[in-house]
């Protein structure tokens, strides 16, 4: 006995009524890649796809437990940042399946079929950030937009390592990346048109993340023992600047693909610091829930209190800083 898997793909003659997200990395997808090679049946291969894909509220299975927790940080030099932020234009970044039924899909995991932002891609776009906050720019004007010459400071190349390629003393850096999930799809197309009949050609669709999605950047700082004194950096040095170059990458760069459009930037909502709680936390003054909840202000301060020992959050990015200089500096980390 034996199973033809594109034999039994052909057999989907119209548009299913329901797909789940895994359809979008198995199955499904493939069933209209195969209907769009039909004669006259590409257009109505592509619509179905669509119409489905934008219906979809993707999420990983909780049960899985795929999302990093750092709220038991083994060593007082750790920390931790969580920067939660909404899309404020589309985010795209292309997937590498070699046969798709629209001409750009958005990047997906494999297994689960949600859209996602590599942590490599978060590294590459991070360091460049942070190479912008020291210089990079000035050197790029002076040096005819060319990088010779260029040197990184001592605390980018202790975050991030050397550049990819270098053999001799490679390091990998201090900074930990986790990728960050998207849970909505959406589409947008582009028409070149004829400079002669100033018309559209040929459309061409794009797979997106819609502005409006929300996402995390989540960030581990966990150096090796001895690394801290080995680069000869110190933490209350460079966190200012590497805080600003994850604000301006968000808000003013972008994190996609085709950020030069100006897709891809955010607005960001909360900054969240973890830290190594203390041995002996402060008690909270025990509340009443009348007392408490007879506001959304009193609200927030009850969760507050409740919140993880050694975490905190922050709207205001100055305030952050502020804050995790703080505490970096009551656990002796001005290393």
């Amino acid at each position: 006995m034996s199973f033809d898997l594109y034999a039994s793909l052909a057999e989907i003659q119209a548009c299913p009524k329901q797909v789940n997200e895994g359809g979008l990395a198995s199955g499904f997808v493939d069933g209209c890649v195969v209907w769009s090679c039909r004669d006259g049946e590409k257009n109505k291969a592509r619509q179905c796809y669509m119409k489905r894909a934008a219906e979809l509220e993707l999420n990983l299975p909780p049960d899985l437990h795929l999302e990093p927790d750092h709220v038991s940080l083994p060593d007082s030099t750790w920390f931790g940042i969580d920067v939660s932020f909404t899309l404020v234009s589309p985010w795209y970044s292309k997937d590498d399946r070699p046969f798709h039924v629209l001409d750009n899909p958005v990047r997906k995991d494999r297994v689960f079929g949600v859209p996602f932002m590599s942590a490599a891609s978060w590294k590459g776009l991070l360091r460049w950030a942070c190479r912008m906050q020291a210089g990079l720019s000035d050197h790029l004007e002076k040096h005819d937009m060319q990088m010779d010459g260029w040197k990184d400071p001592s605390w980018i190349i202790h975050l991030f390592g050397n550049e990819k390629g270098e053999d001799e003393q490679f390091r990998s850096g201090a900074l930990v990346f986790y990728p960050t999930w998207f849970n909505k799809i959406g589409f947008e197309v582009i028409n070149p048109h004829s400079r002669t009949r100033r018309a559209g050609t040929q459309p061409i669709y794009y797979e997106i993340v819609p502005a409006g999605t929300k996402g995390r950047l989540r960030l581990l700082y966990a150096p090796l023992p001895g690394e801290i004194e080995r680069d000869k950096v110190m933490l209350a040095d460079f966190i200012d600047g590497f805080i600003d170059s994850i604000r301006a990458l968000l808000e003013t760069y972008g994190i996609s693909a085709k950020r030069t459009a100006g897709w891809g930037t955010a607005r960001i909502d909360t900054w969240t610091g973890m830290l190594k709680a203390t041995a002996q936390p402060p008690k909270a003054e025990p509340r009443s829930t009348k007392k408490t909840l007879h506001s959304l202000q009193d609200l927030g301060t009850l969760v507050r209190e409740q919140s993880t020992p050694g975490s905190f959050t922050l709207k205001d990015a100055e305030g952050f800083k502020a804050e995790m200089k703080s505490r970096i500096a009551r656990k002796g980390g001005d290393q």
